[in-house]
């Protein structure tokens, strides 16, 4: 009789690791879509200092073309940069991608060298300001995305996340 007793609990344990597994690899961070999504960069690849002397008087659409570019190559950082230049000249597109690497959903360390940015560790409080900036640029798919990190705060809030209830009280005022 006490050699089967164990069979309920081996399969109360399995269902258990299987659950974590799950609720981790769903939880895991990704590329933001809108980055692994889109379609390769339409410009010719200048060395970093004369394309920002030449990126100067470019519309903001342009500037993302470059932003995809350095994304594309493996270089987030400097892809960062021209898309908050892009953003800055009323480019909704790039604000919304800008959130989306600052957003605890899309946020992925490995995209990120350490020792040339500052992207350490999400930030929800500027991803939703980019989110803000997008919508305001004219981007309808930032909405959503807005949308899912207020609801990932009001989660984290209601767990107890200080952090969490500070943003979300800020957003009231």
């Amino acid at each position: 009789m006490k050699t089967k007793a164990w069979i309920p609990v081996a399969a109360l344990i399995v269902l258990l690791g299987a659950g974590a597994a799950w609720l981790m690899s769903s939880r895991t961070p990704r590329a933001p879509a809108s980055l692994t999504e889109a379609p390769a960069a339409k410009v010719e690849p200048l060395p970093w200092e004369r394309l920002i002397e030449s990126l100067a008087d470019k519309e903001g659409a342009e500037i993302r073309q470059h932003g995809l570019r350095f994304f594309q190559a493996g270089d987030p950082d400097k892809a960062f940069l021209l898309f908050k230049q892009a953003a800055r000249k009323g480019d909704g597109w790039s604000a919304m991608v800008i959130g989306e690497m600052y957003d605890p959903a899309t946020f992925a360390i490995e995209h990120f060298d350490p020792s040339k940015t500052a992207f350490t560790k999400p930030n929800p409080r500027k991803a939703l300001q980019w989110y803000d900036q997008a919508l305001k640029n004219g981007e309808p798919q930032a909405e959503s995305r807005r949308n899912r990190l207020i609801a990932h705060l009001r989660e984290e809030a209601e767990r107890g996340d200080t952090a969490a209830q500070r943003i979300l009280q800020k957003m009231k005022r």
